[in-house]
């Protein structure tokens, strides 16, 4: 009996610790890429800040690269150029000034909002996640 009640507070301690950690990472790179051989879309997607940072990411449709905005931690973020509500997520969205182009872009909060590629304008993107930074 004793030796059962060590190993579910292992078990539990190892569970909330690991668990834990998961939700510390402040930003996480994905490698995107067209499903569709014969498209050869592919991109690095980095989303989320860290530590000394926050920012907001996604794809500049005009420089066909992904692009982001950023700024320190705990300062007030970049006034968007506009925000608008996303009728398909019920979301509200932001858009901001491509740091190249200067031309919109809409901010990607999450990786599997990234779903239709820029290239050969279907649904057929996948990602993979490849990076972990703070």
């Amino acid at each position: 009996m004793r030796i059962a009640r060590k190993a579910l507070w292992i078990i539990l301690f190892m569970g909330a610790f690991l668990g834990g950690a998961g939700t510390l990472r402040a930003g996480s790179g994905y490698e995107v890429r067209c499903k569709d051989p014969k498209c050869g879309f592919k991109t690095q997607a980095n989303i989320g800040g860290g530590m000394a940072f926050e920012e907001a990411a996604g794809f500049c449709a005009s420089c066909q690269t992904w692009v982001s905005v950023t700024w320190k931690r705990g300062e007030k973020a970049p006034v968007p150029l506009a925000t608008f509500w996303d009728p398909q997520t019920g979301t509200s969205r932001r858009i901001y000034k491509c740091p190249k182009c200067k031309k919109p872009f809409v901010v990607i909060e999450k990786i599997e909002d990234m779903k239709v590629c820029p290239k050969c304008k279907r649904p057929t993107l996948e990602n993979k996640q490849t990076l972990l930074y703070d």
